[in-house]
């Protein structure tokens, strides 16, 4: 006990206990903020400046998010939209017209698609029932999908509407078996 006594009353020691607390005080004070605004400092993302539409979308998208603004979404095509445009410049170029009532065309241009889409249908909701429209053996299986397709939340389909959809369906079907038999 005596010999820390004379430990720690050694002015060599008490300088070095000083200094050791000097410096971490100091390491403290100097990475602290120096205000309230640098505490609430927005650091900003570094957009990779690369060229393309849809990188300059994304940058300006980060931007808008970093000034505080709101967001706006840019336009986009769906896949099915960018396949039929090609296949009819395609058809047009060499003075073709695409039929529109043969299971050849992209999906989204049949009677039955274009009606559904009109009443805000998702693209994905058509084309499965569409598939199922291949699969099924009767008018009355027909029927059967578009009245479950009635009854989903996101399909609006009443009265004069629904049945609009059962005749489109049932000569999309017509077509699809003559189609697959010929």
């Amino acid at each position: 006990m005596i010999q820390i006594m004379e430990l720690i009353t050694d002015p060599l020691v008490l300088i070095i206990i000083a200094w050791f607390i000097a410096v971490i005080f100091t390491g403290i004070w100097v990475r602290r903020p120096k205000d309230k605004a640098a505490k609430t400092k927005v650091t900003k993302t570094k957009v990779t400046k690369h060229k393309g539409p849809l990188m300059k979308q994304i940058g300006k998208m980060i931007s808008d998010t970093e000034k505080g603004k709101e967001l706006s979404v840019p336009p986009v095509r769906t896949r099915q939209e960018i396949i039929t445009e090609i296949f009819e410049s395609k058809m047009n170029a060499i003075d073709l017209t695409p039929s529109k009532d043969s299971g050849h065309v992209p999906v989204s241009y049949t009677p039955l698609a274009r009606f559904l889409k009109e009443r805000g249908v998702v693209e994905d909701t058509i084309n499965a029932l569409l598939s199922g429209l291949m699969e099924v053996e009767s008018e009355d299986e027909v029927r059967d999908i578009i009245d479950a397709l009635s009854e989903s939340p996101e399909v609006n389909l009443v009265g004069n509407e629904l049945g609009k959809a059962i005749e489109l369906a049932l000569e999309e079907w017509k077509n699809l078996r003559e189609s697959g038999n010929a």
